[in-house]
């Protein structure tokens, strides 16, 4: 899974984001989603259904102890999305992970999953901090920028400028990018 549209249009919506976050933790059934969640188990399987056309989740059946077979739904894939939205500067990025698979981490029992898992999360916590430091000043940068190129008089050294400084931000000129393919 790595078209980015698709999967923003899957976890637009709310429904889809909590059914996705019940699934995360054990594989649900639509009738105890339907329960959990407060929504009707048609409103569950639709979105269950759109999901694994999509490839966010599959399904699998199961023996039930206390009647029919049920249909499991899991996850099928792991990812990070990272939008950002600053001075000259919108990009999207999906970072797949792929499959989940089996645990790589040995730990020698709760206590210790426990504590790595806040080790984890404080590492994250500051890779966050650090991004959003670095793009502050980024930010800043560009506003100086983008202040030196408006004092240029000559509207094509501006332009040149501003080309220049897209292609550092990643911002590519969308016209320049039709001219490639034909």
């Amino acid at each position: 899974m790595d078209d980015i549209d698709m999967l923003l249009s899957m976890v637009e919506n709310p429904t889809r984001r909590r059914i996705l976050e019940a699934i995360v933790r054990e594989p649900h059934y639509p009738l105890q989603l339907s329960k959990e969640l407060g929504i009707s188990q048609q409103a569950v399987m639709k979105n269950l259904s759109l999901m694994e056309q999509n490839g966010l989740v599959v399904s699998y059946r199961e023996t039930s102890k206390i009647g029919p077979m049920r249909t499991l739904y899991v996850p099928n894939t792991e990812f990070t999305l990272l939008i950002d939205m600053h001075n000259c500067m919108f990009t999207t990025r999906l970072i797949s992970s792929g499959k989940p698979e089996g645990d790589e981490t040995e730990v020698d029992g709760s206590e210790q999953a426990l504590e790595r898992l806040r080790e984890i999360d404080s590492e994250l916590d500051e890779m966050d901090r650090k991004r959003a430091e670095l793009l502050r000043e980024r930010n800043t940068v560009v506003s100086w920028l983008t202040g030196k190129i408006q004092e240029t008089e000559d509207y094509e050294e501006r332009k040149a400028l501003y080309n220049k400084l897209d292609g550092m931000t990643g911002r590519a000129d969308p016209s320049k990018e039709m001219e490639k393919e034909v």
